[in-house]
C-alpha cells in the first residue's frame, strides 16, 4: 500500500478547509415578533449645563428568547439631537437590520447634550428611544435636566462686576478680579466649574448670601461619580494686592483646594473672613495660607486628602465657633489644622514671619491621633491663644483653658458630611458667651453655647 505524499495531504486539507469555511453557519431570524427586554425603561441624566456633554450610560437590549432576530430599526422618536447614540463603536441618529442572536444582547451608549435655549430655569429634554423588530415597536424614555447660565472662559473680569442668582454661571479656565476691582456676588448665586479653573483674585471678592439663598461654588458635573468627587475644578486664589474679602453664607466644595491665600500683608489685619460657610470635600485642603492674614467665624472646614487647613510662613489665623473636621476616607499624615512661622514659596525659597494663632470654641477632630500640629522654626514667632475648644491631640497643654481633648465631638454622621452634634456630645454648653448669638443655622445660642459651628437643638 502506498503512503499519501505530504504535498498531497497539503492539498486534502486545504480543500477541506475552504470547504467548512464556506459553510459558516448564518442563524435564520425568527419572522415573529420578539418583546425585547431592556436594562431599564427610563434613562436619566441629572442636571447638564448647556454645551456640556453628559457622562456615557449604558442601555443594555436583550434577545430572551432561543431564536435568533433581527433588530430592523434603533432610533429616537423626536429626532432628538439633545441624544447621543453609540453601537459597536459607531456613533449614529439610528440603526438598522441589527442582527441579535439568541439570548444574547446589545450594549447601546447613551449620552446627552443640551443646547442653550432662552429659559432661565431648569429644563427637562425628554425623548423615546424605539427599537423595532417584526412591526413590535418597544421604547425607552431617555430624560435630561438642562439649565441655561452665564458662560465665562479665560476672563478678565470687568472692574465692579456683580453676579446675581438669574443665571446660574459657569466657569472654565482662569477667571480673574482685577486690582482695585470688586467681584460681588448676591445671595442664592450657584458658580459652577469646569476642571482645572481657578477664580483668581487679586481686587477684593464679596459673596454674602445668606441662610435661605447662600452662594454655592461647585463643579460644573452634576451627574455621580462627579457631582460628590473631590478635585473637579481648581478653586479660589487670593494674590498680593488682595484685600477686604468677605464670604458670607457661601459654600465652595469638591475643588482641589478652597481658599489659597497669597497676599503676604503683615498687619494682622484678616484680608479674607468668613461668616456662616462650608468649605470642603477637597483633593488637598480647605484653607491653604501663606503668610496672609485669615479669620473664620461658625464655619465648616471638613474632608480633605491633606490637610484641612494649613496656615504657614506667618501671617493670622483666628478661628471662632468654627468645625473643622477630616474624615475622608483616604490615608493621609497632614492633620486637620496646621501652623507654621515657615514655608517654602512657589520657588522654593523660605519664608520666616511671626504668626499669630487665635482657637476659641473650635472643634478640631478627625481620623488621626493627631488633628492640631504646630512647628516653629524662629522662638517666639508663634503666639498661640485658644480657649474653650476640642482637640484631637497627644499635646497636652491643649487640655488647658477649659479646652476639651480626645473625646469624640459625637457628629450626627460623618460619612454623610452631617456635622451636627448629637445629644451625648462633650462640647453641649461647653463653649464661652461672645457676641455670635447665633449658629450657622441661625439657631440661637444660649448663654452657655455650645463648642463648634452648630449649637445643639431638640428636634
Amino acid at each position: 500500500m502506498k503512503r499519501l505524499s505530504k504535498d498531497f495531504l497539503i492539498v486534502i486539507c486545504g480543500l477541506l478547509f475552504s470547504v467548512f469555511a464556506s459553510c459558516s453557519y448564518e442563524p435564520e431570524p425568527t419572522s415573529e415578533p420578539v418583546n425585547l427586554s431592556f436594562s431599564t425603561d427610563t434613562l436619566q441624566f441629572d442636571t447638564l449645563f448647556s454645551e456640556r456633554l453628559s457622562i456615557t450610560k449604558r442601555l443594555k437590549i436583550k434577545n430572551p428568547t432561543s431564536q435568533a432576530i433581527t433588530i430592523s430599526s434603533i432610533r429616537l422618536r423626536n429626532q432628538s439631537q439633545s441624544f447621543q447614540l453609540t453601537l459597536n463603536g459607531r456613533t449614529q441618529s439610528s440603526f438598522s437590520d441589527q442582527l441579535l442572536l439568541a439570548e444574547d444582547s446589545l450594549l447601546l451608549l447613551v449620552s446627552a447634550n443640551i443646547d442653550q435655549g432662552n429659559e432661565n430655569n431648569p429644563f427637562v429634554i425628554r425623548d423615546y428611544l424605539e427599537v423595532e423588530n417584526q412591526e413590535n415597536i418597544q421604547s425607552v424614555v431617555f430624560e435630561a435636566w438642562g439649565q441655561n447660565a452665564n458662560y465665562l472662559s479665560d476672563s478678565i473680569l470687568s472692574c465692579d462686576t456683580r453676579w446675581n442668582s438669574e443665571k446660574p454661571y459657569v466657569l472654565s479656565g482662569s477667571i480673574q478680579v482685577d486690582s482695585s476691582c470688586v467681584l460681588s456676588i448676591e445671595p442664592g448665586t450657584k458658580i459652577y466649574s469646569a476642571t482645572e479653573t481657578f477664580l483668581i483674585v487679586d481686587g477684593s471678592l464679596q459673596a454674602e448670601g445668606n441662610l435661605e439663598n447662600p452662594i454655592i461654588f461647585t463643579n460644573d458635573r452634576l451627574d455621580e461619580p462627579f457631582a460628590s468627587s473631590p478635585g473637579q475644578w481648581g478653586g479660589i486664589v487670593f494674590l498680593e494686592n488682595s484685600k477686604d474679602n468677605y464670604l458670607k453664607h457661601t459654600t465652595i466644595k469638591n475643588a482641589l483646594f478652597g481658599l489659597n491665600l497669597n497676599i503676604f500683608n503683615p498687619d494682622n489685619d484678616p484680608d479674607v473672613t468668613l461668616e456662616n460657610c462650608f468649605v470642603g470635600n477637597m483633593a488637598i485642603s480647605s484653607v491653604i495660607s501663606l503668610n496672609s492674614d485669615f479669620a473664620a467665624v461658625n464655619s465648616v472646614f471638613y474632608n480633605t486628602a491633606s490637610g484641612t487647613v494649613s496656615h504657614t510662613g506667618g501671617g493670622s489665623a483666628y478661628y471662632t465657633h468654627c468645625t473643622i473636621a477630616n474624615y475622608l476616607n483616604t490615608n493621609r499624615e497632614n492633620p486637620a489644622a496646621f501652623f507654621s512661622d515657615s514655608a517654602l514659596d512657589n520657588n522654593e525659597n523660605e519664608i520666616i514671619a511671626p504668626m499669630e494663632v487665635q482657637l476659641l470654641n473650635t472643634i478640631i477632630y478627625g481620623r488621626i491621633t493627631d488633628e492640631i500640629q504646630f512647628f516653629e522654626q524662629v522662638g517666639g514667632n508663634l503666639n498661640f491663644s485658644f480657649s474653650h475648644n476640642l482637640f484631637k491631640s497627644t499635646i497636652e497643654v491643649l487640655s488647658e483653658n477649659n479646652s476639651i481633648r480626645n473625646q469624640d465631638p459625637a457628629f450626627v454622621e460623618v460619612n454623610d458630611e452631617d456635622f451636627n452634634l448629637l445629644e451625648s456630645s462633650p462640647v453641649i454648653d461647653a463653649g464661652l458667651s461672645t457676641q455670635f448669638n447665633f449658629d450657622i443655622k441661625g439657631n440661637t445660642r444660649d448663654d452657655k453655647p455650645d463648642i463648634g459651628a452648630f449649637e445643639f437643638k431638640v428636634e
